[in-house]
């Protein structure tokens, strides 16, 4: 029994990586995002022209906090900066992930203030699946602010 059951977790082991040889199909629409410039001014700019703030925040404990926070700041002779979204948090965090960022510094390392409607706090973390990786969300109770432009 003990040699059926060890096949069984192989052979379902085999299922849940086939096809992890390659890339998934989200990757090439990440590819595109292109890599990150340092512009030397506490801002590194995305291809895509979205601008990202280098130095974190220290940690807001409410939205409220952060919104305010980047309602106030100017930044590299610009204004009019904002809290991420989910999806464009996701996006800064797969560009590092791939290594695609160039020399931009950030570090992106535990919980972000960002918006999809609501204000959350939150952080993706990476973990290896098929020999690549997969992000996922976790929400958090408060967080840091990586201000984004526009």
């Amino acid at each position: 029994m003990k040699i059926f059951n060890f096949f069984l977790v192989i052979a379902a082991s085999s299922l849940l990586c086939q096809g992890c040889a390659s890339p998934p199909a989200s990757d090439s629409r990440q590819q595109s995002k292109g890599s990150l410039v340092d512009l030397g001014n506490g801002i590194c700019r995305q291809d895509n022209g979205r601008m990202w703030q280098v130095e974190s925040t220290e940690t807001f404990s409410n939205g409220q906090e952060a919104l305010h926070y980047v309602q106030q700041l100017t930044l590299g002779n610009h204004g009019n900066w904002r809290l991420p979204s989910k999806e464009e948090f996701h996006d800064l965090y797969s560009i590092f992930e791939m290594k695609l960022a160039g020399d931009c510094p950030i570090k992106l390392k535990g919980s972000y203030w960002m918006t999809n409607g609501e204000i959350d706090a939150g952080e993706w973390e990476s973990y290896p699946i098929c020999g690549g990786s997969e992000l996922q969300y976790f929400k958090g109770k408060n967080g840091r602010v990586r201000a984004v432009w526009p």
